[in-house]
């Protein structure tokens, strides 16, 4: 019997060269109102290094209002859930689009990362970032 590989979230990364698996964010599809289990392989984990390049776009959008739970997040939880509707991440990606970047390496990586929630966002009410740190 042929062995099955196991099914694993898949990663972005732009520069970083550590240890696999080692601090990052992990971006989900949100789903308020419908229960929805969200498959590991929507799933998507940026390292943290990485991650630097993204989350100033992602800290401007802040403070934002849980939308489960109605309570303010004042900032990006680098350890926990931060669930972001589809109305705010139109403003972050408009800022990711327009980030004046040199390295073409760079735009790469910002470019398939806003694919990605833009596929997403297409069922999605959000996505939500989860830290690891």
């Amino acid at each position: 019997m042929a062995k099955q590989s196991k099914r694993t979230i898949p990663t972005l990364i732009y520069q970083y060269q550590g240890p696999q698996r080692n601090v990052g964010f992990v971006l989900s599809p949100l789903y308020i109102e419908e229960s929805v289990e969200v498959e590991i392989e929507d799933m998507l984990f940026i390292y943290n290094e990485d991650f630097d390049y993204i989350r100033p776009a992602l800290d401007c959008a802040f403070p934002l209002t849980d939308p489960r739970t109605g309570e303010e997040m004042k900032a990006l939880d680098p350890c926990w859930e931060n669930p972001i509707t589809k109305e705010v991440w139109v403003g972050i990606l408009s800022e990711l689009d327009q980030q004046l970047v040199t390295d073409p390496e760079l735009r790469i990586f910002l470019n398939r990362f806003t694919v990605w929630v833009r596929n997403h966002l297409q069922l999605a009410d959000g996505i939500e970032v989860i830290g690891n740190l």
